[in-house]
C-alpha cells in the first residue's frame, strides 16, 4: 500500500500509475489518498498507526503546515517508528535547496523536484523502483577491511568518575522482560549487570528465553565454561537457572512475553522494556495490566523527545525513557533507570 498526503491541487499526482500501467502498479500497489492540510508531527504520532501496512509514504509538501525544523523532526520520528519508504514531493516548494539538504542529512533521498509533468512522473517512478532514486544517495566507497576483536571489550567512558558503593544484597533477583523483539531486553540486562559491577556489586546474567543470544556470544568469542557459567567480559553468564555461587544480584533475561512467567512474579525487582512503537502500545498495555498488584519499573527505549510527554501521558509519568545502547559491555549508560531500582540495596553513606 502507498499512503499519499496531498493538497487539493496535487491530489491527482499519482493517478498516472494506474492509467499507464506502470511497472510499480503491476504489483497491485494500492494507493490511499488523504487530502487536506496536515501537521506532520501530530500525524506521525496520532494517525500513522492506522496505516502500518503501507510500504511507501508520499508527502506533498504543499499540504504540510510544519516549518522546516518541525518537518525534519517528524521525518526522523517516522524513520524510528515505521518501515515505509519516504518520498517527498518538493515541486514548487520555496527554499527547496534547504529542504533537500536537511532531508539528505537524515537519509531521505527519495525527493521529487520536477515541475514538468513528464519528468515529474519519471522521478516518482524512480522513487518507487526497487533501488529508489540514486541522484541524492552518497557514493558507495570500496569496503574497508574490518579487524574484529577476539574478545569482548568493556567500552565504558574512562573520563567519567564512577562511584563505588557497599552493597547489602544477596542473590537479589532482577527480572527483565519485553513485549516485542528489539525492545532492548538483552542489552538492558547486560548493561544493568555491567553497571552494577562497575559500582562495586557482584552480578550475573541468566538467559531464560529462547533467543539464544548468549549461545551466539559464547560461539563468537570462543568462551570456555568456568564452573556452571561463561565469563562474558566482566559478567558471569548462565544458560540455566542453576547458579553455582552467591551474587549481590542475579539478572534474568526473560525475553519477550505475552503472559507473566512465575520468575517475573517472584523476583524482587522487575523491569518491563518496550520501544513503544505505535503497533507495540497495545501489547505493552496488556502486559502492564497483567502486572497490576506487582511493583515494576517501566522503561521505554529511545523515544524521541517530542513524543515523550505523549507516551508518559499514556503509560504514566513514572515511565522511564532509556537511551539506546548497542554495546552489551557499556557500564555507564541509563544509570537514571538502574540507580532507582538498586538504591535500596546500597549501604547509606559508606562509599568505598
Amino acid at each position: 500500500m502507498l499512503l499519499y498526503l496531498s493538497s487539493n491541487g496535487k491530489s491527482d499526482l499519482l493517478d498516472f500509475l494506474e492509467e499507464k500501467k506502470a511497472e510499480s502498479a503491476k504489483r497491485e500497489l494500492i494507493i490511499k489518498k488523504l487530502v487536506g492540510r496536515f501537521t506532520l508531527k501530530q500525524f506521525v504520532v496520532k494517525d500513522m498507526r492506522n496505516y502500518l501496512a503501507c510500504k511507501f509514504f508520499v508527502i506533498d509538501m504543499s499540504c504540510v503546515n510544519d516549518l522546516l525544523e518541525d518537518f525534519i523532526i517528524a521525518m526522523k520520528s517516522f524513520q524510528m517508528m515505521f518501515n515505509a519508504r519516504i518520498i517527498v514531493v518538493l515541486s514548487g516548494t520555496k527554499n527547496e535547496s534547504d529542504y533537500i539538504d536537511k532531508l539528505i542529512e537524515i537519509g531521505v533521498t527519495e525527493i521529487v523536484t520536477s515541475t514538468a509533468v513528464e519528468t515529474l512522473e519519471e522521478e516518482i517512478l524512480e522513487c518507487l523502483s526497487k533501488d529508489g532514486m540514486e541522484r541524492y544517495k552518497p557514493k558507495k566507497e570500496s569496503p574497508k577491511l574490518e579487524v574484529k576483536p577476539v574478545k569482548p571489550i568493556n567500552t565504558s567512558t574512562n573520563e567519567v568518575q564512577i562511584t563505588k558503593y557497599k552493597w547489602n544484597a544477596k542473590n537479589v533477583r532482577i527480572a527483565v522482560i519485553g513485549t516485542s523483539r528489539r525492545s532492548g531486553v538483552t542489552v538492558t540486562a547486560f548493561n544493568f549487570a555491567n553497571w552494577l559491577i562497575a559500582r562495586g556489586a557482584t552480578a550475573c546474567y541468566v538467559e531464560m528465553n529462547m533467543n539464544r543470544h548468549l549461545h551466539y556470544l559464547i560461539e563468537r568469542y570462543t568462551l570456555e565454561k568456568s564452573g556452571e557459567h561463561y565469563p562474558v567480559g566482566d559478567v558471569d553468564c548462565f544458560l540455566t537457572s542453576e547458579i553455582d555461587k552467591n551474587y549481590n544480584f542475579i539478572i534474568y533475561d526473560l525475553g519477550t512475553v505475552n503472559e507473566l512467567p512465575s520468575l517475573f512474579r517472584d523476583a524482587e525487582l522487575r523491569l518491563i522494556c518496550g520501544s513503544l512503537l505505535p503497533y507495540e502500545e497495545l501489547d505493552y498495555s496488556k502486559l502492564l495490566h497483567q502486572c497490576e498488584g506487582l511493583s515494576a519499573f517501566k522503561m521505554a527505549l529511545a523515544v524521541p523527545e517530542e513524543f515523550q510527554i505523549d507516551c508518559q501521558s499514556t503509560f504514566g509519568e513514572d515511565l522511564l525513557i532509556a537511551d539506546a545502547s548497542h554495546d552489551l559491555f557499556n557500564d555507564n549508560i541509563n544509570g537514571h533507570i538502574y540507580l532507582p531500582m538498586a538504591k535500596n540495596y546500597i549501604v547509606p553513606e559508606r562509599k568505598l
